[in-house]
């Protein structure tokens, strides 16, 4: 299950390009093999943790040699108009006033039967780009196909992190499991307590599970959702067993782990692991 996408695109492409009380400019439209016409597709925010917030892209532009006119905005009824619009070959650029501190820049390319591209300008976290990908639409703002939105990667790559943790957990690679949390780690377990710092927790990986545990996630159990500025929450249900010693059973809990996504890396900052008890057969 992933539950984690918060689609904040639609706000702000609305505030970047439909803030502007103008009327929106009536055009003609343009030989195919131009770029002039209405344009329709997706406006989306890549996060540099793999997340996508999905947004729409309206654009009705009109060429004039290598001048370009027009408007754009996240609907078809929310358009503001372009300035400095202009062409160079294939590659189009066109800039939207937001405000006198915020100007919206366009970069986008006629490709086959998209026009596609980036944006810059719109407030967005270090590392996130927007991409555009539009097609050509009729006068009614019509497409005869759909526009596919990037893919969505924050469910895989919070899961794949879980995948090296326990590799680790499961191998007692103790090094790659002090480089996978934060110096202020916070484990919280209903048995145990709470228990504070990278070292205590290595050492007490070292110390009770190294040879005596193995963890395995429960298939179809795993959720993972963003956490804005920071990183990612992971919430599943997994399974213990004991290796060469299956007479004791096998023990099942809860956890909730908080990644946090910096520089790039993904740690552990938080953890919580509860409601252990005996796993059903």
């Amino acid at each position: 299950m992933n539950a984690h996408r918060i689609s904040l695109s639609g706000a702000i492409f609305a505030f970047a390009l439909a803030s502007l009380a103008a009327p929106s400019i009536l055009l003609s439209q343009s030989p195919a093999s131009e770029i002039g016409g209405k344009w329709v597709g997706t406006f989306d925010i890549v996060h540099a943790d793999g997340s996508v917030e999905p947004g729409d892209a309206f654009f009705s532009l009109a060429q004039s040699g290598n001048a370009v006119t027009g408007t754009a905005g996240n609907a078809a009824g929310k358009q503001s108009p372009i300035s400095t619009g202009k062409t160079d070959g294939n590659s189009v650029t066109f800039d939207v006033n937001v405000n006198p501190q915020v100007m919206v820049k366009f970069h986008l390319s006629l490709q086959g039967e998209h026009l596609r591209g980036t944006a810059t300008g719109v407030p967005v976290e270090e590392g996130d780009s927007i991409q555009i990908d539009t097609v050509r639409a009729d006068a009614a703002w019509q497409t005869s196909t759909a526009v596919a939105h990037v893919p969505d990667r924050l469910f895989q790559n919070v899961a794949e992190q879980d995948r090296r943790l326990f590799d680790a957990y499961n191998n007692c690679d103790l090094v790659t499991l002090g480089a996978m949390v934060t110096d202020d780690l916070e484990f919280y377990h209903d048995k145990t307590g709470l228990a504070v710092g990278k070292q205590i927790f290595v050492d007490s990986i070292k110390n009770n599970i190294c040879g005596k545990v193995r963890r395995v996630l429960v298939p179809g159990s795993l959720e993972v959702y963003r956490m804005n500025h920071y990183g990612a929450v992971e919430i599943g249900i997994h399974r213990f067993v004991h290796p060469g010693h299956e007479e004791e059973g096998m023990g099942e809990a809860k956890f909730v782990t908080v990644w946090q996504f910096k520089g790039g890396e993904w740690k552990i900052s938080r953890a919580i692991s509860f409601d252990h008890h005996s796993a059903a057969k």
